[in-house]
């Protein structure tokens, strides 16, 4: 005779999986039951197991209906207290000095220092949720990359008339360079991790040094798309906030220069980006922009300038007939000012994309009354937004160029030069000296006739930065045998 169903005594196989992999969903492999796993150890993360053990086997309904609420209330309860999660994991890191732990802890803790990291306010408590809660699994790659961060943000906060200490600001960014080149990526998470770094490095770096960041953008661009495992799709590409950024500057980089991007990963359009907004489906047409863009440099098949003429032509009507997705939502979830930010932004993108297909369609001199009503027109969105908000509108270094190029009126030309600091990122001063500078040359150039189309510009742009000693900092045409900070240099 059996026993009843509720005598049985089950005596079920506790599970050994660790935190991260349960969280990630991920196989847990390990030599033996007491040491870290194989992914803990290759990143140098603590292997935890500290959640409530459960027994193998299916989970009764009820369990299952609440497993989101759970899910939600523990996410609740870690937020109530971020600090303490902060120095928790901040503990683990033996390596860092007294002085460093407060200056990531100042970092992290206040939402308002991502406001340098955002394009709008609703994204600031947002994005430190998302590295907070991330922070163990992110801390010790991310750790120099975020002291080079939280060093130029308060740089930022106190006024940028401060003096940064450079050298210290530069050795961790060296740090981070170091650990990006030794990243091991083999998985989607990896990639996201890789990206991250990228991104932060590239933001600390154009704050503090003014060159290099497009190189940086390269390297983890090329590294997450070399294998057909860390292409993000689904729910992982959702996931990897930085990615669309590292397309942006490198792209930017590219259309001056003439290069050749890396290849165009796939990027989630469902989502509003913390920086780009609505803009990240133009993130696609720049991109092609700037392979057409190099492509005829060299072209001179007829057959080939013919088929590159065809897909501008292609580009400019796509541009004409887009418009941000889902626009009504974006009303419904944001407030009167950052839905103002995120359509001007969407439109000063659009119009930056058009100006760019005009010119590599027309040189200066052909067409110019179209494409100086695009220019008016972006400005003017510019404006706008700024008047509404009371703020300028961040994140829009590459199309405010691309507009500002196209103004023949000395006093628009004038105006637009004091513009530059509020519309060019406002966390590279390098690049705003250098943009100043480039603008006036351009113009000249342009109006003695010396050059048809800015991006074939005598001077390219930001020659400030190249006044610099880059060979320290890590320019990938250096010498790589140089003594000076060898950390920095990527290839």
């Amino acid at each position: 005779m059996s026993l009843p169903e509720q005598n049985v005594t089950r005596n079920p196989k506790l599970r050994t999986v660790c935190d991260r992999c349960y969280e990630l969903k991920e196989k847990c492999q390990r030599i033996t039951s007491s040491g870290p796993c194989f992914r803990c150890e290759r990143l140098s993360l603590t292997c935890l197991r500290v959640r409530p053990a459960k027994p193998c086997g299916r989970r009764i309904q009820h369990e299952k209906r609440n497993h989101v609420s759970r899910k939600n209330a523990g996410n609740q309860r870690k937020l109530q207290n971020p600090q303490s999660i902060i120095e928790g994991y901040l503990d683990t890191l033996i390596d860092l000095q007294p002085e460093e732990k407060e200056l990531v802890k100042l970092f992290l803790n206040q939402p308002e220092s991502m406001n340098h990291l955002t394009l709008y306010s609703s994204s600031q408590a947002e994005q430190q949720q998302s590295i907070v809660t991330q922070l163990p699994n992110t801390c010790p790659p991310l750790k120099d990359a975020y002291l080079a961060c939280a060093m130029t943000i308060q740089q930022f906060e106190s006024g940028y008339s401060a003096n940064m200490d450079t050298s210290t600001c530069i050795k961790y960014i060296s740090k981070a360079m170091s650990t990006l080149r030794a990243l091991p990526v083999l998985t989607s998470e990896d990639a996201v991790l890789c990206n991250a770094l990228g991104g932060i490095l590239a933001f600390s770096i154009y704050s503090a040094i003014g060159v290099g960041a497009p190189e940086v953008c390269a390297f983890c661009l090329s590294t997450t798309n070399q294998s057909v495992l860390v292409e993000p799709t689904g729910r992982e590409a959702q996931n990897d906030p930085w990615q669309s950024f590292l397309v942006l500057l490198e792209t930017a980089d590219c259309l001056v220069y003439r290069r050749n991007p890396t290849q165009n990963p796939r990027l989630p359009t469902s989502t509003v980006d913390s920086r780009l907004g609505l803009s990240v489906p133009l993130l696609a047409y720049y991109h092609e922009l700037a392979v057409i863009s190099n492509s005829l440099v060299t072209a001179a098949d007829l057959g080939i300038l013919s088929r590159l003429q065809k897909q501008l032509d292609n580009i400019h009507a796509d541009l004409e007939s887009w418009q941000p997705s889902r626009p009504d939502q974006v009303l419904d979830q944001f407030n009167t000012k950052d839905t103002v930010n995120l359509l001007a932004q969407a439109k000063v993108y659009r119009l930056g994309a058009l100006l760019v297909a005009h010119r590599l369609q027309h040189p200066f001199g052909c067409e110019d009354s179209q494409a100086e009503i695009w220019s008016k027109e972006a400005m003017m969105e510019l404006e706008m937004a700024r008047l509404v908000t009371k703020s300028p509108l961040r994140f829009v270094t590459l199309p405010f160029i691309v507009a500002a190029v196209e103004i023949r009126d000395e006093n628009m030309r004038s105006k637009t030069l004091q513009r530059v600091d509020d519309y060019v990122d406002h966390y590279a001063p390098f690049l705003r000296k250098g943009t100043k500078i480039f603008l006036s040359r351009v113009w000249h150039e342009r109006d003695a006739k010396l050059t048809t189309r800015w991006f074939d510009s005598i001077h390219k742009p930001c020659p400030v930065m190249e006044s610099l000693d880059s060979t320290s900092f890590g320019n990938p045409h250096a010498q790589s045998n140089t003594s000076q900070s060898p950390e920095v240099e990527m290839y």
